[in-house]
């Protein structure tokens, strides 16, 4: 993932290019710009520039006044220590954020393992675990190989490997001493949630797990037909037609299936209860349709179940029934 420094030197540079198209164009037509017409040509040029320019500028402006605003919190009650967690052909950068309130941190006795989306980083969600880090919950938020702090890592489109990655962070956190007796809970977000699904639902080790927005079967979720995301896919290295094999390993309901056939019934329901579910109505990334396909497998009660309206997939102005909800969830 490129830094936002980067990609404004890209864009300034197809800008430029742009711009200097135009005031060829206006030579063509015989507009004589090294003479009378200069300025005629110097405003086209540069009214091209701001117009390509001006909306990227603001986006990203918007986007960092939206991941920073919750700054002030950690910086008066909490604390962050950066950690690099090694996995098989690298490491992962990781924050481990704690409340200062030891006695906080002492009554709920509990690490939560945060998984982001595909095009998000570990500090992307901040807005969600830093309340629950308020409640006294430890929070281990690391950046999925090829995002963020862990793009020399791998690619972030290799999907099977970020389970793989994730099943050596729970792993990694079962072996440290300061963790070794505390619950252990995990929340993913998209591909973040297909990734604590996959890797984590016949854990034992593993308490609760949070999905939102969850794929089910992975293959038939990925838009084929709509040529901007092909074209982004396709940049990004996503597999637009996973083998049987790939798309199993990635369908959280083949793998519940699956698990539901060798464990017993005892098993099974403690299995599939410690499982929370969100989704909006109206996520046009990941349909609705996949809530319900993984609700029926997994047998899911009513109160594991959380369906909001609007949102859609980044679950837009839905901050604070997120935090209530999983609060609610892992405290019960």
């Amino acid at each position: 993932m490129f830094s936002n420094i980067i990609k404004r030197i890209v864009l300034i540079i197809i800008d430029i290019l742009f711009s200097w198209y135009i005031w060829e164009v206006n030579v063509s037509f015989g507009n004589p710009c090294y003479t009378t017409s200069f300025s005629k040509c110097l405003t086209l040029s540069v009214t091209t520039f701001l117009i390509i320019y001006t909306p990227f500028e603001i986006y990203w402006s918007f986007r960092e006044l939206w991941f920073d605003r919750w700054k002030k919190l950690f910086l008066k009650d909490l604390d962050i220590s950066t950690l690099k967690i090694h996995i098989s052909d690298g490491f992962l950068s990781a924050n481990l954020v704690k409340n200062r309130n030891q006695s906080k941190i002492d009554l709920k006795n509990a690490i939560i393992i945060i998984c982001h989306g595909f095009s998000d980083t570990k500090e992307t969600l901040q807005y969600f675990y830093f309340p629950l880090a308020y409640q006294g919950y430890t929070i281990l938020a690391y950046d999925a190989r090829g995002t963020g702090k862990s793009k020399k890592t791998g690619n972030r489109s290799e999907f099977l490997k970020r389970i793989e990655d994730f099943k050596a962070i729970v792993k990694w956190v079962k072996n440290q001493k300061d963790f070794s007796n505390k619950k252990i809970y995990c929340i993913g977000f998209s591909i973040g949630a297909i990734t604590v699904v996959s890797g984590g639902f016949i854990d034992k080790d593993i308490q609760k797990i949070i999905a939102i927005s969850a794929m089910s079967y992975f293959k038939q979720n990925i838009p084929k037909y709509n040529p901007v995301v092909i074209l982004s896919y396709l940049i990004k290295g996503v597999k637009l037609f996973p083998t049987k094999e790939e798309n199993n390993l990635l369908s959280p309901c083949i793998l519940i299936k699956n698990a539901k056939n060798e464990l017993t019934s005892k098993e099974w329901e403690d299995f599939s209860k410690r499982v929370m579910l969100i989704h909006c109505k109206n996520d046009r990334v990941i349909k609705f349709k996949n809530l319900k396909e993984n609700r029926i497998i997994l047998e899911s009660p009513e109160k594991n179940i959380l369906i909001l309206k609007k949102g859609g997939h980044s679950q837009k102005k839905n901050e604070c029934v997120l935090v209530g909800a999983t609060l609610n969830f892992i405290n019960s």
